[in-house]
């Protein structure tokens, strides 16, 4: 008796072409995902100090400008610990985001 010859199956193997297009495709979806976030991290340093100096916190604007980040949240709590906790936390809030954006080294345009 003869066995009955099993197929093989050999793996489909993608076109060079198609790999490229693949890889390229991910490269970009990525590069436009780190400008989509530096973009957003822009804006929200932008909006960070604009509010710091509304508040009367012109000064770690200014800090933040003078490339003098990241700071010391909790030096700041002391500095301010006259303040109640309702103004401390915001405060705190905005000075993380510019430790963050500061951390990424962005370049805010200030006008």
């Amino acid at each position: 008796m003869s066995s009955p010859r099993r197929a093989v199956y050999a793996p489909l193997r993608r076109s060079l072409s198609e790999q490229l297009r693949d890889s390229s495709a991910r490269a970009w979806d990525l590069l436009w995902r780190n400008v989509r976030e530096r973009r957003l991290a822009e804006i929200e340093a932008k909006e960070a100090c604009d509010w710091l100096r509304a508040a009367g916190f012109p000064q770690y604007a200014q800090l933040y400008e003078d490339s003098q980040f990241p700071i010391n949240i909790a030096a700041v709590k002391k500095d301010h610990d006259f303040l109640e906790r309702d103004l401390v936390e915001p405060l705190c809030r905005r000075l993380n985001t510019l430790n963050k954006c500061a951390s990424m080294r962005l370049d805010v345009n200030f006008q």
